[in-house]
């Protein structure tokens, strides 16, 4: 996945920890947690690692931090026919190409996935967010296989 440098571990780690409801007491949590809101204050352009940052902030309960990340995707979300998804900036010629189906990168599915989770966990989440969320939920479906699946494990 999106998850190939420190800060995208950092917050993979964190998002992991929180999901089980670690103790947020747990040293090595709370430098995870310092070390990602140091990171926060750089310009972070990797789509991958703003959405993992998104989930992270927003599940940890930083509401400033997770509207700031939720904001900056927004400004990228790409809106079709009542839908809305978040694509890699640059993809691959492979990726380009046509295929015999029209599904979208296993990375983009996993993109949208957690900008899905920061926007269902957000700190004082309205009704805006739970539109977003449903038009979120529409694409994703649409990447489902015949089966109900996804095009990769991930």
């Amino acid at each position: 996945g999106g998850v190939d440098d420190e800060l995208s571990l950092s917050a993979y780690i964190s998002i992991a920890m929180l999901e089980a409801q670690h103790s947020n007491l747990y040293p090595v949590f709370r430098n995870a947690l310092f070390c990602l809101e140091t990171a926060s204050e750089m310009n972070i352009s990797d789509i991958s690692t703003q959405a993992l940052m998104a989930y992270a902030f927003c599940l940890a309960g930083k509401t400033e931090k997770c509207e700031k990340f939720l904001t900056e995707l927004q400004k990228s979300a790409k809106v079709v026919d009542g839908s809305q998804h978040w694509e890699h900036e640059e993809r691959s010629s492979s990726e380009n190409s046509p295929s015999f189906h029209d599904h979208a990168p296993s990375a983009e599915v996993e993109i949208t996935s957690y900008i899905l989770l920061a926007l269902l966990y957000k700190p004082n989440r309205n009704q805006e967010d739970l539109t977003k969320a449903s038009e979120t939920v529409q694409w994703i479906i649409g990447q489902q296989n015949p089966y109900g699946g996804f095009s990769s494990t991930q």
